[in-house]
């Protein structure tokens, strides 16, 4: 009875949190932030209402297979294309760079162990949080929104990959890369038969069968996506890679005439209950007292937050052509904006020793700040007249530190080009 009455507990947050995000104090905050925050509230941090035992774990690990594998079945929707994905990809190298400096600076003067898995963390990207919050905000198909999109979709990608063979066990790291490129092969290799072979009378049968309310497309959906997480599990990968995939092939077998009918059904049961449930365990567990109660937590904590942003700003100047300056910053603050990525690999890091349990403390609450604040500030910088003297000190000075990047990294484009 214990585990029905934390769902419920889960649940009263996750019906709440619409309705705070209604309150004009709340607007502009990310309707998932709302829903983190309210685990921290129900949880041991404040009232203690649950705490987290090996079912609310495993509920929380379905919630983010749900979160990534609505990410790969998004991601055909919209305009990401070539220019967008590249400036993303040449982008999350310099913030992988950038990363790789700063975590090995906190290594030597002995803060942090594991840092180039710390690397892997820093430069991540939430893909199936900036979707709502895009949408939330008008931006999604917006040049912006294509340009967030696409970084995100490299910042989210890269990591998996890297991060699964990090976490391998030391000297199995070749075997694990070895591993890790055949489930990517085998992976692409479904996506590129559902496309090739994929002919317009399956479709339009796809699409009757959904329009007359049949429920066996979604329960293949969830063969598929189950399918695609075990065949990761197995080959060493993380699970939310192969939910990833899966959303992908499950998006290129429904084919344009059926998708949106099984999105509708897809996202009832992964934005309706998974999704809020993934993000108010993640306040549940997190160790608030740990992270208040030690003075390195503490340190480690706005450091990171100060990382998150910097190594973010770093490239921004690449973005300087495509978007005006206000979307430009907003962009750095969006690209910032991470969370399940970060939850999964420090929890695992942990788990393996390679990250001590006060830096993944400390890395997860910088996370928390991310998608609490960033986006938040992002679209109140925007919504700024040009006459406010906040908004105007910030351009200025975040124009000064692109202006300072911009030549090495214009050269680089040139190359790139």
């Amino acid at each position: 009875m214990h585990d029905f009455r934390a769902l419920f507990f889960i649940s009263l947050a996750a019906v709440l949190a619409p309705f705070l995000n209604r309150w004009p104090l709340l607007a502009r905050t990310p309707i998932v932030a709302i829903e983190l925050l309210l685990g921290v509230m129900i949880g041991p941090s404040f009232a203690n209402l649950l705490s987290s035992d090996e079912t609310i774990i495993f509920l929380k690990e379905l919630g983010l297979v749900f979160l990534f594998f609505q990410a790969g079945f998004e991601i055909k929707h919209y305009q990401i294309g070539r220019p967008e994905l590249r400036l993303g990809a040449v982008a999350w190298l310099i913030s992988f760079i950038c990363a790789l400096v700063f975590s090995s600076l906190l290594w030597a003067s002995g803060l942090i162990g594991a840092p180039f898995l710390v690397a892997i963390i820093l430069p991540t990207t939430a893909f199936g949080i900036l979707i709502p919050v895009l949408k939330q905000s008008g931006d999604l198909e917006s040049a912006l929104g294509r340009f967030v999109l696409g970084s995100a979709a490299v910042g989210e990608l890269a990591p998996l990959i890297l991060a699964s063979i990090a976490l391998a066990h030391e000297k199995h790291h070749f075997h694990q890369a070895l591993l890790s490129l055949m489930f990517l092969g085998i992976a692409a290799g479904s996506i590129y038969l559902l496309v090739k072979y994929r002919s317009e009378t399956h479709i339009a049968q796809m699409a009757k069968w959904l329009g007359a309310g049949g429920v066996l497309p979604f329960r293949v959906a969830m063969f598929i996506l189950l399918g695609f997480v075990s065949l990761a599990d197995s080959f060493g990968m993380e699970t939310v890679v192969g939910a990833y995939a899966a959303g992908m092939a499950i998006a290129m077998l429904a084919g344009a005439a059926g998708d949106e009918t099984l999105e509708d059904r897809l996202g009832s049961i992964g934005s309706g209950f998974f999704v809020p449930l993934f993000f108010v365990v993640s306040g549940v567990t997190f160790n608030l007292a740990l992270l208040v109660s030690s003075p390195s937590s503490i340190f480690q904590f706005f450091i990171f937050c100060l990382i998150f942003i910097c190594i973010r700003l770093a490239p921004l100047c690449l973005y300087q052509r495509h978007l005006p300056q206000r979307d430009v910053l907003a962009q750095g603050l969006l690209s910032s904006t991470t969370l399940p990525l970060v939850v999964a690999i420090t929890y695992l890091g942990a788990q393996s020793g390679q990250i001590r349990q006060e830096t993944a403390t400390a890395l997860v609450g910088a996370a928390i700040m991310t998608v609490t604040a960033f986006p938040t500030l992002a679209f109140w910088l925007r919504s700024q007249p040009n006459e406010s003297p906040t908004a105007s000190f910030i351009l200025k000075h975040t124009k000064c530190i692109l202006d300072f990047f911009d030549p090495g990294l214009s050269k680089l484009m040139r190359l790139i080009d």
